[in-house]
């Protein structure tokens, strides 16, 4: 039998998550006031029941009851464990190693916003494709269904007039659409599926020769925007630059992990090269150009990081924008493009056809035709 418990744990505790950093910053607070935690978490739940945050009140009873249990209360990643999403459980652990926990709560929150704000962006233009693909398809078979039905309706001597230049390749696009388009739209989307299940999977030397391409460049644009709010974390709260990629690396895809092997590798064969192991194809041309530029200001790498993860947020989301986009038109556009040639075929097509069926042009048509049919099957020609 299906379980369903994590799933609806996970959607009663989503609001909750979602706002993540609120309480990360409400947990600094309460470092900084040296309020115990225990009347801490008794207050706050008091406050969620009056206020009506039910994702709230489920999140702190359940970080209540760890408390009072009394085994590890004293590690913040073991109390909010269960109640935060797995992507937060290394930078909970820094929290832990930090002596000023309030300031690593806080850089635990920024990092959050950095995180979410490049999770919605990522999302919401993963959202363009999804919407938009279906509509061209559906107007590719109507516009082509229409096409074809006057194809079919047209006089054979108007044809070959009907049919040429941009009308001609209307009408091969129609033919096509309505003999396989099914099969294609089918192939097209198992496409597309291969290559989103392909991302946080393949690896090896023929994946960075990709690293460049639509999707691809979205992908790895967007790990990264993670990976420099991680590690800027990490780094804030005491954590060596080695010591933080390999913390990092333990809860990644097999295709960041795969990443930060290498730069590890390379640290390892010179550890005072570190631009030039991140250069690796971890990052895009524009980020490690952006890096050598805090370099040359930065006593050491790891203030650069901590800057990328920081105050460069903006520029990485930029960055994340610009490849969303790229992604998208080489999703949408082939068949957006298709879906315009159909648009303009259905309204010169139908011009062109009533042009032609004039009686003038249309007895000129017939008699050319009548001609060319004479000489191509003398036979058949009736006796003068």
């Amino acid at each position: 039998m299906l379980n369903v418990q994590p799933f609806l744990r996970c959607l009663r505790l989503l609001t909750f998550r979602l706002q993540r950093a609120d309480f990360y910053r409400d947990l600094a607070e309460m470092f900084r006031r040296s309020e115990p935690l225990l009347s801490f978490l008794e207050g706050e739940i008091a406050n969620a029941h009056q206020t009506h945050q039910r994702s709230k009140v489920v999140a702190l009873h359940r970080i209540l009851r760890r408390l009072q249990a009394g085994e590890n209360a004293g590690r913040i990643g073991y109390l909010l464990e269960s109640v935060m999403p797995r992507c937060d459980a290394m930078m909970l652990v820094a929290v832990d190693r930090a002596v000023n926990k309030a300031q690593a709560l806080e850089a635990l929150a920024v990092a959050v916003d950095q995180q979410t704000a490049m999770k919605r962006l990522a999302w919401g233009y993963a959202a363009m494709p999804l919407a938009m693909l279906p509509l061209c398809y559906v107007l590719i078979v109507v516009l082509s269904q229409v096409i074809v039905s006057i194809r079919k309706t047209t006089p054979a001597y108007v044809q070959d007039a009907l049919w040429s230049g941009f009308n001609g390749v209307a009408k091969a696009i129609a033919e096509f659409t309505v003999a396989h388009g099914p099969l294609a739209l089918a192939a097209f989307v198992l496409a597309a599926a291969t290559v989103v299940w392909s991302l946080p999977r393949w690896r090896g030397l023929t994946r960075l020769k990709f690293e460049g391409w639509p999707i691809f460049s979205l992908y790895r644009d967007y790990q990264t925007g993670l990976l420099f709010t991680s590690v800027a974390m990490l780094l804030q709260t005491g954590g060596t630059l080695k010591a933080s990629i390999e913390d990092i690396s333990q809860a990644s895809s097999w295709w960041l992990r795969w990443h930060l092997r290498r730069v590890l590798s390379a640290l390892d064969d010179n550890p005072s090269a570190t631009l030039e192991a991140f250069s690796r194809g971890l990052l895009s041309p524009y980020l490690l150009s952006r890096a050598a530029t805090l370099k040359r200001s930065a006593s050491t790498f790891s203030e650069v990081l901590i800057e990328l993860g920081t105050k460069e947020g903006p520029r990485v989301l930029a960055r994340v924008k610009v490849a969303a986009i790229v992604a998208n038109v080489a999703l949408v556009g082939f068949l957006a493009a298709v879906a315009a040639v159909m648009g303009m075929a259905s309204m010169t097509v139908p011009g062109k056809f009533s042009t032609l069926m004039e009686p003038t042009t249309s007895m000129a048509l017939k008699a050319a035709y009548d001609a060319k049919q004479r000489k191509a099957h003398p036979a058949s020609a009736p006796a003068p």
